[in-house]
């Protein structure tokens, strides 16, 4: 036991917990290491991870130092470079939506505004967006990476994962773990991550969901090493291949407020950046199934960050025909990088798929949720409102969903009048709707599922 190594996973916010903490991969780490749980989250935010797991599992709190003026500076202005540079790359305009600068803070609006002018200098030549990058890193002073090497030392890692790229503030750890010769290793967080330079970090290794996702890092990140880039999907599917958290329908009605006699569909809410209109769409929806002679009902799940009433005159409105189901997760944090799910909400997300006839959205990855049990998705495609900021239009043109070339993997809503018809194709003959819906999930992550979390603990080991 005591020759056992030591995994160190860098916890950086709530966002990897239920993908990675609450998978089999800390499972599959404790067959040959020791695991220790760093992170600036308190140590009860990890309670649940502890007891799914029979197996001891340490905690170390993790500080965060701010960047200099300057590190951010070449950082932010790197980030703007690539993103013209991708745009351009691409032909995809709409990439560029993913630069926003704050607003109400006039220091930091400068300095967004001085990243724009160097970004605009470097944006036609690839060789400066990767010297801005590295003007970033080494603005990093070395009494800052001198303490995350004591850090490291102390905590004897043999190897390190961070468990999402996209926090700036990990990169010392990168560059303290380097210098030290200790394996490192990050995940990327979500299919549409990689076109909106969002690759905060350096490590010796990336996780990838897929080959598509590895063509991405090919086309976006020319300079990372092909040795470097690991295809082992996510870990985040697997739950829907673990029977034990299946409830029977009737148990699962009973716990919602559900009517077990009818078909029930999924609305799935967005955010109020992504989906300004939606309770617009969740109104249409409700309004056609009030009127259709096939008695069903809608659940509606929102979005977990979202803690805004703007679905509130709907959900009213049509009590008949909606039943909320908001999401279990932990809300006590001031800010949204302490939110994050219980692990009551992974089997709720999993009863969901399995019981009800399909899920409606905005472009959302619960298309994929679904597809795990052949579920389909109805993708809205139509505005509700004139808004020269906003539109389906720009959504849909969004880099992630050329991965659905050639592919028939969902249904289109293209207005409010096609909802009906939406509607009853999946409740009479579903396996039309979207019939692509598979082939599309096994294009964007590995599979077999419930294989992706032993690929990744192989490269720590």
């Amino acid at each position: 036991m005591s020759n056992k190594k030591h995994v160190v996973f860098i916890v950086p916010d709530g966002v990897g917990i239920k993908n990675y903490l609450y998978s089999d991969l800390l499972k599959y780490v404790d067959d040959f290491a020791k695991v220790t749980i760093w992170s600036p989250l308190p140590e009860s935010a990890f309670d649940e991870v502890k007891t799914l797991h029979n197996f001891s599992i340490n905690y170390r709190r993790l500080k965060l130092h701010s960047e200099s003026i300057l590190t951010r500076l070449f950082r932010e202005s790197a980030s703007y470079a690539r993103l013209c540079y991708n745009s351009k790359l691409t032909q995809n305009e709409t990439i560029l939506l993913n630069w926003r600068r704050p607003k109400g803070n006039f220091k930091l609006g400068l300095l967004y505004r001085f990243a724009e002018a160097i970004g605009n200098w470097a944006k036609h030549n690839y060789k400066r967006i990767l010297g801005l990058e590295e003007h970033s890193k080494n603005k990093w002073s070395r009494s800052i990476i001198q303490f995350y090497k004591t850090e490291l030392e102390t905590l004897n890692a043999d190897s390190v994962f961070i468990t999402h790229q996209r926090v700036p503030r990990l990169m010392p750890i990168c560059i303290a773990a380097k210098q030290l010769n200790i394996k490192s290793a990050t995940a990327i967080f979500s299919w549409d991550n990689l076109p909106k330079a969002r690759l905060c970090v350096a490590t010796e290794y990336y996780v990838l969901w897929s080959d598509w996702m590895k063509k991405d890092m090919d086309l976006f990140y020319p300079e990372i090493d092909e040795e470097k880039l690991i295809i082992t999907g996510t870990p985040q599917f697997e739950f829907y291949k673990q029977d034990q958290r299946i409830m029977d329908r009737l148990s699962f009605a009973k716990s919602h407020g559900l009517n077990p006699e009818v078909k029930w569909f999924c609305f799935s809410g967005d955010d109020e950046y992504t989906s300004p209109y939606d309770p617009n769409y969740l109104y249409d929806i409700a309004k056609v199934i009030s009127q259709m002679e096939t008695p069903v009902q809608l659940i509606f799940r929102r979005c977990p960050v979202d803690f805004s009433n703007r679905y509130n005159t709907v959900l009213d409105e049509f009590k008949d025909v909606i039943v909320p189901i908001d999401p279990i997760w932990h809300t006590d944090s001031k800010a949204w990088v302490g939110y994050f799910s219980k692990l009551e909400d992974v089997s709720l997300q999993v009863n969901l798929a399995k019981h009800c006839e399909g899920v409606i959205n905005l472009g959302s990855t619960m298309a994929l949720d679904f597809a795990t049990f052949n579920k389909p998705c109805l993708y809205l495609n139509y505005d509700t409102v004139k808004d020269d900021n906003w539109s389906t239009d720009f959504i849909y043109k969004f880099h992630h969903f050329k991965s659905m070339k050639d592919l028939d993997a969902v249904g289109w809503i293209n207005g409010k009048n096609e909802i009906n018809d939406a509607l009853e194709s999946v409740l009479d003959e579903r396996e039309v709707v979207g019939p692509d819906r598979k082939l599309w999930l096994e294009k964007l992550v590995n599979c077999p599922l419930e294989a992706n979390a032993k690929h990744i603990a192989n490269i720590l080991e």
